[in-house]
């Protein structure tokens, strides 16, 4: 293989690279549709009360926790631009908090 031809190549699998970021990227660049970010800081809101009240059991903070989990891989989907996942972890956060009476 001459210069040319690893430099054709290199190219080629950089620009294939590329394209598949932008695939994967999703909605990565464009702005979270305004229900969500509201549905965002409903769920935050309800998390800081619940930590706020301190007076839970371990199951209620079992569930607390995986709310909360749930809710920091939503903050990870929006910052990718994954809006659907992020819809979908702040809707299971949100009916947790909802099981645990917010």
């Amino acid at each position: 293989m001459n210069h040319r031809t690893r430099w054709a190549a290199f190219a080629l699998a950089a620009f294939l690279a590329l394209g598949a970021r932008a695939t994967f990227a999703g909605d990565a660049g464009k702005a979270p549709p305004p229900e969500l970010r509201k549905l965002e800081r409903e769920v935050s809101l309800k998390l800081a009360h619940v930590r706020d009240e301190e007076s839970y059991d371990s199951a209620a903070r079992t569930q607390l926790h995986e709310a909360h989990q749930l809710d920091m891989t939503a903050e990870k989907n929006l910052a990718a631009g994954d809006y659907d996942r992020a819809r979908d972890n702040l809707v299971k956060a949100n009916a947790i908090l909802g099981r645990l009476g917010m």
